[in-house]
């Protein structure tokens, strides 16, 4: 596996680290640091190409209640006829969701296999890394910013993409996440390099949001929950009182 070592931390571009954890998966061994001074936490020697370029004859769609909370949160705002980007759509499970709604879907997914599916399916989708040139109502950013070398200036892009009054939805796991007291969760969704580089606090995308001269980042609460997402009260009703106890579900407006 070829690595990119960080010389540097991709949120504040110190260069003083202190060790978190040392991790072996895959037969690899993993470097967690954290930033000695924002705290961000980090693998200090990820893999060159963080995509998962999948066989497209192993997959199918993945729909999770998250996608359906986006799509209701993105017509709650949005008026016909306005424009959504997707960055790191994977499959291009939102886009799917929202092609009989009066929007214009667009995603950006470089990983073969994933967005391979997604085009087979109808879903509108480039097959390249997202530059910056177009804009967009709304730019969705959903479990992607724990897989990339520089998750600052990916929402950066973002948001000078954003056109006025435009908003941005960003959802990654929580480093705080309150199932880590089990060490069954750590070891296969917290602690998983070389899926995941990035280790999020609130405080982290409180920082990254306010990089990228975005107003503070709201959570979700219950605004984009109907009745059938009772299991997720627990977590709506603790975003409410400003807790991310599971992962980030965030947005702001432009």
């Amino acid at each position: 596996m070829e690595r990119s070592p960080r010389d540097c931390c991709a949120l504040c571009g110190n260069k003083g680290f202190s060790p978190r954890l040392e991790i072996t998966r895959y037969g690899e061994d993993f470097s967690i640091v954290r930033c000695i001074r924002c705290g961000h936490i980090f693998v200090a020697d990820p893999p060159s190409d963080t995509a998962n370029h999948i066989d497209i004859n192993k997959i199918d769609w993945a729909f999770r209640p998250r996608h359906h909370q986006i799509r209701r949160l993105i017509l709650s705002r949005l008026k016909p006829g306005s424009r959504v980007i997707e960055i790191g759509c994977g499959r291009g499970e939102v886009g799917y969701l929202l092609k009989n709604d009066p929007l214009t879907y667009q995603g950006y997914e470089p990983a073969r296999g994933l967005s391979d599916f997604g085009i087979r399916e109808g879903v509108p989708i480039i097959q390249e890394l997202y530059q910056g040139d177009d804009e967009a109502d709304a730019i969705v950013i959903d479990n992607v910013l724990e897989h990339v070398a520089e998750p600052r200036q990916m929402v950066e892009l973002a948001a000078r993409s954003l056109k006025p009054g435009g908003m941005i939805i960003v959802i990654t796991p929580n480093v705080y996440d309150v199932r880590g007291i089990f060490p069954q969760f750590r070891k296969r969704h917290l602690w998983v390099p070389p899926d995941h580089i990035n280790y999020f606090s609130a405080r982290d995308i409180d920082f990254i949001f306010a990089a990228a001269k975005l107003p503070r980042p709201q959570r979700f609460r219950f605004f984009p929950l109907g009745l059938e997402d009772y299991r997720f009260f627990p977590r709506a009703l603790a975003e409410t009182i400003g807790l991310s106890i599971f992962g980030h579900n965030v947005y702001a407006i432009g």
